[in-house]
């Protein structure tokens, strides 16, 4: 049996650990904004003129002079959404204008068409409409040089409509980092089909996830990031160490699952520290993963090591990896997990300092949501993973989690609002 020499685990402050990111400069690219959501902007994004750029109307209705209303106008024309009007508006005259279409020149205001009484080519307005009612004036929206979206922001869809709309088309962003997953462990085995899988872990082997649940991860919340390749690996010294200097030479994050603990046959501790990174932390305060590893090297290049523990590793991820990697790009606005807040309805075992992660059941109730600690706390009961609703953060200043506690809680699945 190897003995480990490193079989106690000095544990670090979260904090101190994410403040030691490396900032890096990936290099830029100029995309078009429908080619980069998901990248990171490289640079502030203005607005290139005011928007609208000419006015136009905020509801379905008719374009008309307010000073000649209340009164009878004859529609002579309509203007539609991407259309740009040609004709003058004429006294005693309206157009039909549908919402976001550019007003015909003379037009100032918008009278709704619920609010008219038509009679062939003839309608009847009411009541007064001041200047500008019912209308999107230029510059409404945006003014020109009003920086829209931040450097450091991820472009996510919905950033990505509003820039359209104020005439943005292009920006400069960061390149993805390249990361390589290594899943170290001899029981890990990667089926093609179920019956090989079963055969498998009949025979005793373990189905890889870890790894899995790292890519998936990295596909939603982290997609300024580009998968290269996902390998299993034996629990060997030599085997772990050629898969991870190949992985440093092409690309900028590697992600270890399994062998980061005190056992005999964890080898990651070894091969890290053998490769005499700039920076190195074994052991931070959270539960599960307290084994979890950083190594930073030159040329901004980061090696993580998580358990092979599925819950483990989610925590890891949430908790470690995707902060330390925004603070490597300057992320200032990312996709945010889904989180929200609730009430304890049982208590937890004390922290001892430590970031905790609990699972949890999770009802939607009258007051909002109630939170219902799953009794088994071990790492290795993955089964728990499914039937958990949410995963509960507990940070290490709150030693014991009591009852009526507000907690905030990371969703995994919708909740349904619970009828008393």
């Amino acid at each position: 049996m190897r003995l480990h020499e490193d079989k106690y685990i000095t544990l670090h402050d979260l904090d101190e650990v994410l403040g030691n990111a490396p900032r890096c400069n990936p290099g830029t690219v100029e995309l078009a904004l429908w080619d980069a959501v998901g990248l990171v902007l490289a640079d502030d994004v203005d607005a290139p003129f005011d928007t609208p750029i000419m006015p136009r109307a905020a509801y379905d209705g008719f374009a008309v002079r307010s000073s000649e209303t209340p009164g009878t106008f004859k529609v002579v024309g309509s203007v539609l959404i991407g259309q740009v009007p040609s004709g003058v508006l004429g006294k005693g005259e309206a157009y039909y204008v549908t919402t976001g279409a550019y007003l015909p020149r003379g037009a100032d205001v918008v009278v709704p068409e619920e609010d008219v009484t038509v009679n062939g080519d003839l309608i009847t307005v009411s009541k007064a409409y001041p200047v500008g009612k019912n209308i999107d004036e230029p510059g409404s929206y945006a003014r020109r040089g009003q920086v829209l979206a931040s450097k450091g922001t991820v472009l996510t869809p919905y950033i990505m409509s509003a820039l359209l709309e104020a005439g943005v088309f292009k920006a400069r962003f960061y390149s993805r980092l390249k990361v390589s997953v290594i899943s170290t462990g001899s029981e890990l085995v990667r089926p093609n089909t179920p019956e090989e899988a079963l055969r498998e872990f009949m025979n005793g082997k373990v189905i890889e996830s870890t790894g899995s649940l790292v890519k998936w991860f990295m596909g939603n919340y982290m997609p300024y990031l580009t998968v290269l390749r996902h390998v299993i690996v034996k629990d060997s010294y030599g085997e772990i160490m050629e898969s991870v200097k190949g992985a440093l030479v092409e690309s900028n994050i590697v992600i270890i699952t399994g062998g980061t603990g005190p056992s005999d046959i964890d080898y990651v501790h070894e091969v890290i520290t053998s490769l005499r990174p700039r920076y190195y932390v074994r052991g931070v305060k959270m539960r599960p993963g307290r084994p979890s590893t950083v190594a930073v090297f030159d040329d901004c290049r980061v090696v993580f090591g998580v358990s092979g523990h599925p819950i483990s590793a989610l925590n890891a991820l949430t908790l470690l990896i995707k902060p330390f990697v925004e603070s490597m790009l300057g992320i200032t606005s990312t996709i945010p997990i889904p989180r929200v807040y609730g009430k304890l309805a049982g208590s937890t075992e004390p922290g001892r300092g430590l970031w905790r992660q609990v699972r949890a059941k999770v009802e939607l109730g009258d007051e909002g949501y109630v939170v219902k600690p799953i009794r088994i706390t071990g790492s290795s009961f993955t089964s728990t993973l499914a039937e958990a609703d949410a995963l509960v953060n507990i940070p290490p200043w709150v030693n014991e989690a009591k009852e009526g506690l507000l907690v905030e809680l990371i969703l995994l699945k919708e909740t349904t609002k619970v009828k008393r």
